[in-house]
């Protein structure tokens, strides 16, 4: 919704659980807890991990081509196809191989499942830091893009692991710098440039900036979720980012109050609160989630069991 008077009239001043979408938007037909074609991708990177108990991208790309062969690549397909998997849908059908059939899209959905590969590698730098990139490219090729999904699910690594939005920039350097790893993503084939990687430094300090600004008696944004509005509302990965770090710093150890500011802030709420759930749900851990948002879920107790799996030692 981009009018929020209109989001409003629909759901009143303010939502706080899981709804049903009204005729004629996008998610038309779901029902409240179940996914979107968004969060069907997450859930088969999910089940992939938890049946294999490792990252295997050929088995991850297999679950992809099933579901890209029920869509007819239009939006309104599979429970609302976002631009980069039509983009891939017509790369796939065009015969490229994965993972050149990633779109350049500037869009969330890669970023998204990077929190399942942090679960499940927060111990592992080197493996994290390598599947993350392997896994951007197969729906996001753009550098800058792929930079700030793979950021996304190292800070997620670190926040199960104990830090704070604060202080992840040092835990990140301090690994890659162990590690041997620079913070950079190579360019495609397709991109002709004097250099063959684009650093995404600056993206690992970004949470610490929107943690110090959440403290600043100097920002006010009042009512929180206004702050949608400053960052934007529309779908690209640069206003996601942002609303997702600055609500998890202002309410941090808290998860009611950045996920529904994030959701009730209007535009690509479903990205910018899948985002947002995930630093939040990081930091308080399965724990701190409240009940009715996980019954809430369609499968919820397949979810779980998955999720412990994943975790390796059941501490989500």
């Amino acid at each position: 919704y981009y009018d929020m008077e209109q989001l409003k009239k629909d759901y009143g001043d303010w939502i706080d659980n899981y709804t049903s979408p009204k005729a004629g938007r996008y998610h038309t037909g779901l029902t409240a807890g179940e996914n979107s074609q968004t969060g069907q991708v997450v859930a088969f990177l999910l089940e992939s991990l938890a049946g294999l108990g490792n990252y295997d991208e050929s088995d991850f790309c297999l679950r992809l081509d099933a579901l890209l062969a029920s869509l007819d690549g239009k939006p309104e397909g599979g429970r609302y196809t976002d631009v980069a998997m039509r983009d891939v849908w017509h790369a796939r059908q065009a015969g490229k191989k994965w993972p050149q059939a990633g779109s350049f899209a500037d869009t969330a959905e890669a970023a998204i499942r990077m929190p399942m590969l942090a679960a499940r590698y927060r111990n592992d730098y080197q493996k994290l830091f390598e599947y993350l990139q392997s896994n951007v490219r197969l729906t996001h090729r753009d550098p800058f893009v792929a930079g700030r999904s793979v950021t996304f699910g190292l800070i997620a690594a670190a926040l199960i692991n104990g830090d704070t939005l604060e202080t992840v920039p040092e835990t990140i350097s301090e690994q890659a710098k162990a590690h041997w790893l620079s913070l950079s993503v190579s360019l495609p084939e397709a991109v002709d440039a004097d250099s063959a990687e684009v650093s995404f430094y600056d993206a690992v300090l970004q949470p610490r900036w929107s943690y110090e600004a959440a403290r600043d008696d100097a920002v006010q944004i009042n009512p929180p979720w206004t702050a949608c509005r400053l960052f934007g509302l529309a779908c690209p990965l640069e206003s996601m980012l942002p609303a997702a770090y600055y609500f998890s710093s202002r309410f941090e150890n808290d998860f009611d109050l950045p996920v529904l500011s994030a959701l009730n802030g209007g535009g690509n709420n479903m990205a910018r609160a899948s985002l947002t759930g995930a630093l939040a749900g990081a930091q308080v851990g399965i724990r701190g989630i409240p009940e009715h948002f996980i019954t809430g879920l369609a499968s919820h107790q397949l979810l779980l069991e998955m999720a412990e799996r994943v975790a390796d030692d059941g501490e989500i």
